[in-house]
């Protein structure tokens, strides 16, 4: 039986394809690359209906399942919010992406992306740090997923590896001695059974996820992606209870108070996104329709 360890050793000596579009000015063949190639978006429908990340921004390792009325999934690992703004900037960052198909015949990305500019962009006052970084890759990794929705069935990981590419990479501005001049590689990040599949055959969707990073809660970022799946809204608004209870188990007591109390904290950001609260009636309004178009 073909181990995880055996597959990523595999898959660690295939010929990188970011090989095959080597020229002098590395950084515009890779802009004009990424323009020619069809967009895969930064989530999809399943990542963002069904809580494989949990909405939290502090998940502990633990098995869990979880079933709503766009599927099912199981979930070995700590897999949160955070690893969710992680994903998804790094492919919004992403300098370009290859695909190749397996012995299978099944689709394989990989995404090649500067470290560096994704750290930047989540850092929110204080700086990203390169362990926090480091960890929740790690966490991407180690996660074990099994999902089952009525247009697909799938399990595995969200990410097999991360190397460094040996071509393409950032020159330093720094004048500290030891990186002047240092070129710092960028990553390569090969993706696992699960995002494989999602990002092959779902529909996706393509947005600045900076907004979302942006709020203070994990139950309120977890809430504005899964809204963004949806073209339209009720005009008379969510039961704010039987919304939540799609990303949330147990939504009851104490637990219940707790996820008002971080909606609360967050409640004039949401206003941003066109999401405001009737906290007294339990019910959720999208403004307008369209309320992701700008982002």
């Amino acid at each position: 039986m073909e181990t995880k360890k055996n597959r990523r050793k595999k898959t660690m000596t295939t010929k990188s394809p970011f090989k095959d579009i080597i020229v002098e000015d590395k950084e515009k063949e890779l802009r004009e690359h990424k323009k020619k190639q069809k967009s895969i978006g930064i989530a999809t429908k399943t990542l963002n209906r069904l809580p494989i990340f949990e909405p939290s921004l502090k998940p502990q390792f633990r098995e869990r399942t979880f079933e709503n009325t766009y599927g099912r999934v199981f979930v070995r690992g700590r897999l949160g919010q955070s690893h969710k703004n992680l994903l998804e900037v790094l492919l919004y960052k992403r300098k370009a992406y290859s695909s190749r198909k397996d012995e299978e015949g099944n689709r394989c990305f990989e995404v090649l992306y500067s470290e560096y500019d994704v750290r930047k962009y989540l850092s929110e006052g204080a700086a990203y740090s390169q362990e926090r970084y480091e960890s929740l890759i790690e966490d991407l990794k180690q996660a074990y997923i099994e999902i089952e929705t009525k247009d697909l069935t799938v399990k595995g990981e969200l990410i097999m590896d991360k190397t460094l590419s040996t071509i393409y990479g950032k020159q330093t501005k720094s004048n500290l001695p030891n990186l002047k001049g240092e070129e710092i590689p960028y990553a390569v990040l090969r993706f696992g059974a699960v995002l494989n599949l999602l990002i092959s055959k779902e529909l996706k969707f393509s947005y600045n996820p900076k907004p979302i990073t942006q709020l203070d809660s994990g139950i309120s970022q977890a809430v504005v992606r899964f809204l963004l799946t949806h073209k339209s809204h009720p005009k008379a608004g969510y039961h704010l209870k039987a919304l939540i209870e799609n990303l949330q188990d147990n939504v009851e007591g104490q637990k219940w108070w707790n996820i008002k109390t971080h909606l609360k904290k967050d409640a004039d950001k949401l206003k941003s996104f066109e999401i405001v609260i009737d906290f007294k009636k339990d019910r959720l309004f999208v403004i307008e329709k369209s309320f992701f178009r700008r982002l």
